[in-house]
């Protein structure tokens, strides 16, 4: 019975096929395409490791005797360490079946501001032929302006895991295939084949206002890998400070969700009274004291009410303070808080400065409006506390309110019964019966001119 299980159990695992590759480049190594893999990934100009870089394994299967096709995958995804080092372990060989077999074994490698790496193909063309399975060197080369992302995701043809580092990257890619089918985008510069505004002269555009831009610090994916969080963020500025050429706010807003699943970070870059008044903000909000984490000058506070997890710290060299805040359902533990504030100190190279928004014409019409409405209402303040009376007294174009009356007798002088009646005296406006310019005055007829 236990033989005929084991030998059913055998009968079920896959076949697998000679790997194409080396096991290592400096000795004999076994290999085989289960696995295991590992490596090391530098930047091609500086041999520096490359840390945090996202490493993908992908087995792939195919089935049947006669007729064959594919049968799907299994996939691993791991992080580079500090040292640049990667290790994926052995095949999970979840698949199972009597025709199933094994058929080849690929690594992927993405780090965002680095051109992407496959195992099994050159981005140049063709096949690749330096790969090991152990103790393999991963050289990435630095991305370049003139590198489109359309290409890049096209030669990655990226897996699920990542995908969620490189969503990014997929607008990006929209936008580099609209601009090669000749569209123009707002913020590109001006077109070379047209005149430039006339309404606006060189000097005026060079004065226009700058902001801090912090956004491309860190993405939603960056986040997500990190936390775990398999939801969606709506990208926001945050309204605490009005953001300037040395500050941006930035506000990841869980969609359908409450707030303890928000992730923020504000930051100050060389701000104009120095980082001291930073410093104080820091106090204020995490009163502990400094420790080494992101920085020698890092404060690291857990709300005790809430749990709200708060990381900050200053960057003397780069003339910069960061804030980050994360909500108890996104970070679940400090240490979280902490490799996301750290991710964001390693990316501060990226800060930048862009224009202004030009205020939109809405808002442009809106403070007009605005402006209109508040003169109008304080001419007509000013004009009934300090002018009424003098003009009803002697002003000839004062419209008679017995004339506005088409059923009022102009020749009659019966004073009004309301208003001798009335008790309350209006303190706004005088009688009309008692200073009526209809009896002091003839009034101009206005269909034949003055004399």
């Amino acid at each position: 019975m236990s033989v005929l299980l084991l030998g059913t159990l055998a009968a079920c695992a896959p076949i697998v096929r000679p790997a194409p590759f080396e096991g290592a480049r400096s000795q004999v190594t076994d290999t085989s395409l289960l696995g295991p893999f590992d490596g090391q990934i530098v930047d091609e100009s500086t041999g520096e490791p490359v840390q945090d870089a996202v490493v993908v394994g992908v087995w792939s299967y195919d089935r049947g005797d006669g007729f064959i096709a594919p049968d799907g995958s299994e996939v691993v995804s791991v992080q580079t360490d500090e040292a640049g080092r990667y290790r994926i372990g052995k095949a999970p060989l979840d698949k199972r079946g009597a025709s199933l077999r094994l058929v080849s074994f690929h690594l992927l490698v993405y780090k965002r501001g680095y051109a992407g790496y496959r195992s099994d193909t050159l981005r140049a063309g063709g096949a690749r032929r330096d790969f090991t399975g152990r103790h393999n060197r991963i050289e990435l080369s630095k991305w370049r302006e003139r590198d489109s992302h359309a290409e890049h995701l096209l030669f990655m043809a990226p897996p699920r895991e990542i995908r969620r580092v490189s969503g990014w990257e997929q607008r990006e890619a929209n936008l580099d295939l609209y601009e090669a089918l000749g569209g123009r985008l707002p913020g590109a510069g001006p077109d070379p084949d047209s005149a430039s505004d006339p309404g606006q002269t060189p000097d005026e555009a060079t004065e226009r206002e700058m902001w801090l831009e912090a956004t491309g610090l860190i993405s939603p994916e960056d986040i997500s890998m990190r936390t775990g969080f398999d939801g969606e963020f709506a990208i926001e500025d945050v309204g605490d400070f009005p953001r300037s050429n040395f500050y941006h706010g930035v506000l990841f807003r869980a969609l359908d969700l409450g707030i303890e699943y928000d992730f923020s970070f504000r930051i100050w870059q060389a701000p104009p009274g120095g980082l001291d008044p930073v410093v104080e903000i820091f106090r204020d909000n995490l009163p502990v004291e400094t420790s080494p984490e992101v920085t020698p000058e890092t404060w690291i506070y857990e709300e005790p009410s809430t749990n709200y997890r708060g990381v900050a710290f200053i960057d003397r060299e780069q003339d910069t303070g960061v804030l980050v805040s994360c909500g108890p359902a996104q970070c679940i533990d400090m240490e979280t808080a902490i490799i996301l504030a750290k991710f964001i100190h390693g990316r501060l190279d990226r800060l930048e400065l862009l224009p202004a928004p030009e205020p939109t014409e809405a808002e442009t019409e809106g403070e007009t409006e605005t402006g209109i409405e508040a003169g109008t209402e304080t001419g007509t303040e000013t004009g009934t506390e300090t002018g009424t009376e003098t003009e009803d007294a002697g002003s000839d174009d004062a419209p008679d309110s017995d004339a506005d009356d088409p059923e009022a007798d102009p020749d009659s002088d019966e004073p009004d019964p309301d208003a001798a009646d009335s008790d309350e005296p209006d303190s706004d406006e005088p009688d009309s019966d008692a200073a009526d310019p209809d009896e002091t005055e003839p009034e101009t007829d206005p269909e034949e001119p003055s004399p």
